[in-house]
């Protein structure tokens, strides 16, 4: 991944990731709820690279992208921007619905939380954390993980304790987004979609269900399954 270029320049490098035409075809098959396949391909149209956040600034943006390069790396040439789908998820409301005690709703803890990640990059290296090295963002990442950063007494930035748990819910958040999109599936040989159609009579389920026993229609792992 080339991490040295600006921000817009990268998302123009990165190519979202196409479906393998087996799991296609088995999202499209009778296996498959509508409902189902309706959001499963929903979830797979390629992101904007062009398309303005809705619930962060751009320089909070900026910040997100390059501290989940860091949590979740990718290939460019199969890159799902996790960015632009946990903005999404704010300005949607479709988070998982719960916050720790200490922390604000999703759109404030972001906000913060990434504003805290500019400001400990500026205080260490001079920099703003998305213009650091991978090296840099990640010896920052450390120490939040470890509950060695924060800001006790700066308004509007969150203390060590608060950027664990916010931090935490980050990582979160993104392994879920990155992990529920139908290309991720696909690598994993995930068949847990095809359980059958719309329900009563048509909910058809498996059959299989031995160690080693596989079904016909299941995918298989594909080689290099993490990008």
């Amino acid at each position: 991944m080339r991490d040295d270029l600006p921000g817009e320049a990268l998302a123009r490098t990165r190519t979202a990731p196409t479906l393998p035409p087996a799991y296609a075809a088995l999202i499209r098959s009778d296996r498959v709820s509508p409902h189902l396949r309706d959001e499963l391909l929903k979830r797979a149209r390629p992101d904007d690279p062009a398309a303005a956040p809705r619930s962060l600034e751009p320089h909070q943006f900026d910040i997100l992208s390059a501290a989940l390069d860091s949590i979740v790396p990718q290939n460019p040439d199969a890159f799902i921007d996790l960015a632009a789908r946990l903005d999404a998820m704010m300005a949607e409301a479709t988070g998982n619905g719960w916050r720790y005690e200490a922390l604000p709703g999703d759109p404030d803890a972001y906000r913060a939380g990434l504003e805290t990640l500019g400001d400990l990059a500026q205080d260490r290296f001079g920099q703003g954390f998305a213009d650091l090295s991978p090296e840099e963002r990640d010896a920052i990442l450390r120490d939040v993980e470890a509950g060695k950063a924060g800001f006790e007494d700066r308004e509007g930035r969150f203390d060590a304790e608060q950027m664990v748990l916010w931090f935490e819910e980050l990582r979160s958040d993104a392994v879920r987004h990155y992990v529920a999109h139908p290309a991720t599936m696909a690598r994993l040989g995930y068949s847990g979609i095809a359980n059958g159609g719309h329900g009563g009579a048509l909910f058809t389920g498996f059959e299989k269900v031995g160690i080693g026993e596989r079904e016909d229609f299941e995918p298989r792992a594909q080689a290099g399954a993490v990008s």
